[in-house]
C-alpha cells in the first residue's frame, strides 16, 4: 500500500488550531500514518509551526520528536521554514532513526540558486540524513530533480494539474523515492484531491502528502 504522511497531523481535513501539535501527532501516529511538519526558530527555541512565530506559548519542537521516536518505522517529512537553526534542528532529531526521515522545501527558503549550500549544509552535520528536492510547475524542474543527488523527490502541483505519467516513470527510472502533494494541500475539494490521489497511484508514486490521511486509506483499501 502507498505511503500516507498526515499533513501537519491533520487526520480529516485542515485544521489550523490542532495541527503541528503533540496530541493530532500521537493521534496520526497510532493510526499508522506518516508525518508532514514545520520546524522554525523563534527566540533560540525551535517550534512546530508553519506561520510566522509570534509568542513562545506555540508548540515546541522537542515536544513533537519525543513522541516522534516511539515511531520509527514511519516515515517523517520535516518542512524546513527559515535559516540559521540548522545546528539545533540536527541536534534536536539525533536520536531518531534516520531511515524514514528526511527534510524538505529548502528550496522555498533560499530559493533554487541557494538550495545546494543549504543542503550541504545540513549533510554536514549529518550525513545521514536525506534532504530531499523539489519538483513543481514553479521552475523547479524534472531534470533538476533527475540528476541531483537527493533520493527523495517531493512533487507539488501549485497552479495546475501538470504532473503525468510519464514524469512520474521518469522519476521512478532514476530510482527516487516520490513523495507528491494532494490537491487539497493547495484549496481543492477533498473529492477532487481523492481523484488527482488516484492517479497518483496508478502511475506508482511512493507516498503522497494530505490533510486527509483516512480518507485517502479507504480509497487505497478499495484499490486492492
Amino acid at each position: 500500500m502507498i505511503t500516507i504522511l498526515s499533513h501537519r497531523a491533520n487526520i480529516n481535513g485542515s485544521n489550523h488550531l490542532t495541527e503541528n501539535t503533540v496530541k493530532t501527532c500521537k493521534e496520526s501516529l497510532h493510526l499508522g500514518f506518516g508525518l508532514e511538519l514545520d520546524v522554525r526558530g523563534y527566540n533560540e527555541k525551535l517550534y512546530a509551526k508553519h506561520d510566522p512565530i509570534k509568542s513562545d506559548e506555540e508548540q515546541l519542537w522537542n515536544e513533537i520528536v519525543m513522541v516522534i521516536k516511539d515511531y520509527p518505522e514511519l516515515p517523517i517529512a520535516i518542512n524546513i521554514k527559515d535559516t540559521g537553526h540548522e545546528s539545533s534542528i540536527i541536534q534536536s532529531i539525533s536520536e531518531i532513526d534516520k531511515s524514514n526521515l528526511f527534510l524538505f522545501d529548502l528550496e522555498l527558503v533560499v530559493g533554487l540558486e541557494n538550495y545546494n549550500s543549504l543542503a550541504s549544509l545540513y549533510r554536514n552535520l549529518d550525513p545521514n540524513l536525506e534532504v530531499a528536492i523539489r519538483v513543481s510547475d514553479r521552475s523547479e524542474t524534472l531534470e533538476r530533480a533527475v540528476s541531483s543527488n537527493s533520493t527523495v523527490v517531493w512533487l507539488d502541483e501549485f497552479d495546475k494539474f501538470w504532473v503525468s505519467k510519464e514524469s512520474v516513470y521518469t522519476l521512478n527510472q532514476a530510482g527516487k523515492t516520490i513523495y507528491a502533494v494532494a490537491p487539497d494541500l493547495h484549496g481543492h475539494s477533498a473529492q477532487v484531491s481523492m481523484s488527482r490521489c488516484q492517479e497518483f497511484i496508478d502511475w506508482g508514486v511512493t507516498g503522497i502528502c494530505t490533510d486527509y490521511p483516512i480518507m485517502l486509506r479507504k480509497l487505497c483499501e478499495e484499490i486492492v
